[in-house]
């Protein structure tokens, strides 16, 4: 059974970690297009990834980050803030998404895990609470498509894909939408997310500082609006 609650803060609800969900960072990708590594980035005043912590205590009642072997990672828990996100080290680094993510499933211990990439910053609390909402006993991931595109670090994936995971990076497999598009797989279409989040923020890519430039404007513009 889900255990979830909710809770108003500063006169908006949210929802309260639920115990059989964890969280899954994954911060340990070469920035080779942004320049700087992206945990560092400074969003008002403070790093990205210290803000994507932020965004997953709001669901999660347990936080992983996959990092790189010798990746120099900024402060990562907020005095009294629980969970403390646990560091794990990816032992294929540059090997793309799919390893970290099997490392990350076989580390945690709630069902089911929230699947984030570390620039994810714009995504909507409203397409997380959807995508959570879309859980159903005989699926292993939900997965959200936008512009006919799966959308796998944005997505919710069970903890028993570990093996299934773990078995398609021992064959050599690097490609992460294999283990995305199985057949029990819910896909959530973008007709279903675009009153949540008509313009995809939630899915926009932040990899080059032009990138990383708009992504800001918009949170910017959504912290003032």
């Amino acid at each position: 059974m889900l255990t979830r609650g909710r809770a108003r803060v500063t006169g908006t609800t949210r929802t309260m970690p639920d115990d059989e969900l964890a969280a899954i960072l994954l911060v340990g990708g070469r920035s080779s297009r942004m320049g700087r590594p992206k945990p560092w980035l400074e969003v008002d005043g403070r790093p990205l990834l210290a803000h994507m912590i932020d965004r997953a205590r709001l669901w999660a009642s347990e936080i992983v980050l996959v990092a790189a072997p010798e990746q120099a990672l900024p402060p990562l828990a907020a005095r009294g803030a629980s969970p403390a996100p646990r560091v794990l080290r990816d032992v294929l680094p540059g090997e793309g998404p799919l390893p970290a993510l099997a490392l990350g499933l076989g580390a945690v211990r709630a069902s089911w895990a929230l699947v984030l990439g570390c620039d994810a910053f714009l995504v909507r609390a409203a397409v997380i609470e959807h995508l959570l909402a879309a859980r159903t006993p005989d699926a292993d991931a939900v997965v959200p498509v936008w512009e006919d595109r799966p959308q796998p670090l944005v997505a919710l994936y069970r903890t028993r894909l570990a093996a299934a995971a773990a078995s398609l990076v021992a064959a050599g497999e690097r490609r992460l939408h294999l283990l995305a598009g199985g057949a029990r797989v819910r896909l959530i279409s973008d007709g279903a997310l675009r009153t949540l989040d008509p313009e995809g923020e939630s899915f926009c890519p932040v990899n080059t500082p032009e990138e990383f430039a708009a992504a800001l404007g918009r949170w910017q513009a959504r912290r003032h609006a």
